[in-house]
């Protein structure tokens, strides 16, 4: 009874495909997301209005530069708008079953035959212009030209997504070459503060104020420094290389870049609005939205094909004939010639009967296929609100470590400054100036890191928001083959 309850829906006209227009996962949304910290700024004003192109806010020309030339050569972003390209030929495809179908036939016959009477010639030429049209009584062919448009769409949408991964890509990695830079520069004047140490303890040591054993703890504490600052010099290139990457460009293509080794300051945490307004504006959610929608139509399309089905044809021709007899029976007998107009019209009722129940299982498998974008939609909706949540939370947590670490360096350069000068003093040994030593450019780095893990913090947010900019976007020019076999 379940099963012929679809099929007496559409016999009376009520098709079941395209009910959904809005799918929406069937838990509530929540009020509001988590408030920022406390003594925080909650909203933060475009950069410009109308403009919410979110690296705008950094003032960082570099930034703008580098995002603004990967949405362009991105080449993960450049295969996805051929995907774009070839999903909308697919909906052309689709489309072309609810049309009528015109051809075009023509043919020439030459036919010479021997009798006793004598010989025979025939030249006969024929052409038609067949015409049919399946009538889409119940949105079988229907179903499937909505569900290729809603496809297309999604991978529409699943490119605006792209491009968001792609900008906060582009800006973690350069802000990675930024704070490689920073390293460079804080291990750069720890190294020379520790050769001042160092030379500081053997001074010491030649007056006979220090043993051998602290000129030997200082000097490891030096090379230590350099092998960390050579480090640091080979990261810069690799990064630099990734960024190449990013922007579509071989890896040692890239140059340029501005020696750049501060951060941008971050201003006040971005306004997130409501829940649902920001979820719903996602393109990754609208995408999953669309495919549901497609889906459905999917289900109706199948259900469609398991009933009756009318095919109309009209055919329109012509034919041309010549014929000619050679025999002396007849010597007067010249040739003859006949043309024939001709029109055919029919209609053809389908009728499906049994079909090994082909039809029941296409049906049950697009149910099916529906109900897994359905749980997806509500997996992507439940990602995007722990993405946003998630971002908040950790951005606030990160400020407050930031704040700590700053905290940390600042009593570990006073701790530095009291051993240094009861070191000086006579007063203790050189362990308690290298233990304070050790701490305070371990305080410095470990600052540096949680700065950078900051704008990372950031950035996330910025890409969980989601923003209307990717929807202005236009697809690059396409990549032109080329013979490799040319230019070996």
């Amino acid at each position: 009874m379940k099963r012929a309850a679809p099929l007496l829906a559409f016999a009376l006209g009520c098709l079941p495909h395209g009910r959904v227009e809005t799918p929406e996962p069937d838990y509530a949304m929540p009020d509001r997301f988590t408030p920022p910290a406390e003594g925080v700024a909650a909203t933060a004003p475009a950069p410009e209005e109308g403009d919410d192109r979110w690296w705008l806010r950094y003032e960082d020309p570099t930034l703008h530069a580098l995002v603004e030339q990967s949405l362009g050569a991105n080449v993960s972003l450049r295969a996805r708008w051929a995907a774009l390209q070839q999903a909308r030929a697919l909906a052309t495809q689709a489309a072309a079953a609810r049309y009528p179908q015109v051809s075009a036939q023509g043919g020439v016959s030459f036919n010479r035959s021997f009798s006793a009477i004598g010989t025979s010639r025939s030249l006969q030429v024929s052409g038609s212009l067949p015409v049919s049209y399946e009538v889409d009584l119940f949105g079988r062919w229907r179903g499937q030209h909505e569900a290729a448009e809603l496809d297309a769409e999604a991978t529409r949408l699943d490119i605006e997504t792209l491009a968001l991964s792609t900008s906060a890509q582009v800006a973690e990695a350069w802000y990675s070459v930024v704070d490689a830079r920073a390293r460079q520069r804080i291990l750069a004047e720890q190294l020379e503060v520790n050769e001042r140490y160092l030379e500081l303890t053997r001074l010491r040591f030649e007056q006979g104020l220090a043993n051998a054993l602290d000129v030997h703890q200082q000097r490891r504490q030096t090379q230590a420094s350099r092998a960390q600052l050579e480090l640091v010099d080979d990261e810069v290139a690799l990064l630099v290389q990734q960024l190449a990457v990013l922007l579509g460009q071989p890896p040692s293509e890239l140059g340029g870049l501005e020696a750049r080794d501060q951060f941008p300051p971050l201003g006040p945490t971005p306004a997130t609005g409501v829940p649902a307004t920001v979820v719903w504006a996602r393109p990754d959610v609208r995408a999953a939205q669309q495919r549901v929608r497609a889906a459905d139509w999917r289900v109706g399309s199948a259900i469609a094909s398991r009933l009756p089905s009318i095919r109309l044809s009209v055919t329109p021709g012509y034919a041309w004939q010549r014929n000619e007899l050679d025999s002396p029976a007849f010597p007067d007998r010249g040739a003859q010639t006949a043309n024939d107009w001709t029109f055919n019209a029919g209609a053809t009722l389908t009728v499906p009967l049994f079909d090994g129940f082909a039809g029941r299982g296409q049906v049950e498998a697009n149910e099916a296929a529906l109900q897994a974008q359905v749980e997806t939609l509500s997996q992507t909706v439940l990602n995007a609100l722990l993405e946003v949540e998630g971002a908040l939370v950790q951005e606030r947590q990160q400020k407050r470590n930031v704040e700590l670490l700053e905290e940390q360096v600042a009593i570990a350069e006073e701790t530095l400054t009291s051993a240094r000068d009861r070191y000086r003093s006579g007063l203790s040994d050189f362990l308690p100036v290298l233990t304070a030593l050790v701490a305070q450019q371990g305080a410095q780095l470990n600052l540096q890191a949680a700065k950078r893990q900051l704008v990372s913090r950031r950035i996330q947010l910025h890409r969980a928001l989601g923003g209307d900019w990717p929807a202005d976007l236009e697809a690059p020019e396409p990549t032109p083959l080329r013979d490799g076999d040319e230019e070996r």
